[in-house]
């Protein structure tokens, strides 16, 4: 698939990502806008997104950022979905989606179930990134879009420790490096920099977390009260989750906190495939990958949660 393909004859375009979005969601949205701004000055095209990280607004084009209207009926002739696996978690932006004269999907979620016209699916891809720098023409890939781009994989696969990076997934990433970005920067700026209310957070986590299934699985949580108590924000339980994968001999890690409509916001990580957390996440209504997912639960015991999950799970580790 070529992206320029379906260009022609386009005056109106949007492209969005999921909710709540992480790196490689703002990463592909960024880089498919900062393309088709560049290069095609004739579309009038809008990037929308739920609010950003604090610590992603360097990229190029988070400043052209704009919340979607569900009320709005504005049909455009082409709208790009990245890093989404079905039109729901698109939230607000969806409505845009389902308007929209063409669509097309950008995506490696396992779960995507081919939602739009044109859908360029690749599971085993690193990231929505890598895919988003294959569809567009590689020569035109400046040091903007490669900001973008490589922020994108970084986030995804962990500063490329996951196991879906492949060799080709390290080749674009040298290919974009010699664009002249600051690498350096960016892995240290999105993966090892921590803000004082992110380990704040992260000690009441580590505090709180329990081992389950023989050491093999961990769970934690913070309560709306521990929030308030640091004054912390969701921004700021960053980097919880991996943190608690690490512990040794963890093979799953859960990590949940209380969001404003009143559910809890789960992410989950994997360190082998014994669970799919794909599939897990789905039974919640939410989505990602065998190794990595998020999803969220309905109620306000934290505790009673994490029961139900570890019910979930337990048979996979022959625990009951």
């Amino acid at each position: 698939m070529r992206l320029e393909d379906y260009l022609s004859d386009v005056k109106t375009m949007a492209v969005s990502g999921h909710i709540r979005p992480d790196g490689d969601c703002i990463g592909s949205v960024l880089g498919v806008y900062n393309y088709v701004r560049k290069y095609h000055p004739e579309i009038q095209i809008i990037p929308y997104l739920e609010p950003i990280p604090g610590d992603l607004t360097f990229l190029p084009g988070t400043e052209k950022l704009k919340r979607a209207n569900k009320f709005d009926s504005t049909s455009y002739d082409l709208f790009v979905a990245c890093d989404c696996g079905d039109i729901g978690r698109l939230g607000d932006s969806g409505v845009y989606f389902s308007n929209a004269k063409k669509t097309v999907c950008i995506d490696h979620h396992e779960t995507n179930g081919s939602f739009a016209d044109v859908n360029y699916v690749f599971p085993d891809a690193s990231s929505a990134c890598e895919l988003v720098g294959q569809v567009i023409d590689k020569d035109r890939i400046d040091k903007d879009i490669a900001e973008c781009l490589y922020t994108g994989m970084v986030t995804d696969t962990g500063c490329f420790q996951y196991s879906s990076t492949h060799r080709s997934t390290m080749e674009f990433a040298g290919f974009l490096m010699e664009k002249g970005i600051d690498y350096s920067f960016i892995v240290d700026h999105v993966f090892f920099e921590r803000s004082l209310k992110q380990l704040q957070m992260l000690g009441v986590a580590i505090t709180n977390a329990k081992v389950f299934c023989n050491g093999k699985v961990i769970a934690s949580f913070v309560t709306a009260d521990e929030m308030k108590k640091y004054d912390a924000a969701p921004k700021n339980m960053e980097g919880s989750v991996s943190t608690l994968r690490s512990v040794n001999g963890v093979e799953v890690a859960f990590f949940m906190y209380p969001t404003e409509d009143g559910k809890y916001k789960v992410s989950a990580r994997a360190a082998t495939d014994t669970v799919d957390l794909s599939k897990l996440a789905s039974e919640f209504g939410g989505g990602g990958h065998k190794r990595a997912a998020g999803f969220s639960m309905e109620g306000d015991d934290p505790r009673q949660m994490v029961k139900t999950l570890i019910e979930k799970v337990s048979p996979a580790f022959g625990a009951d």
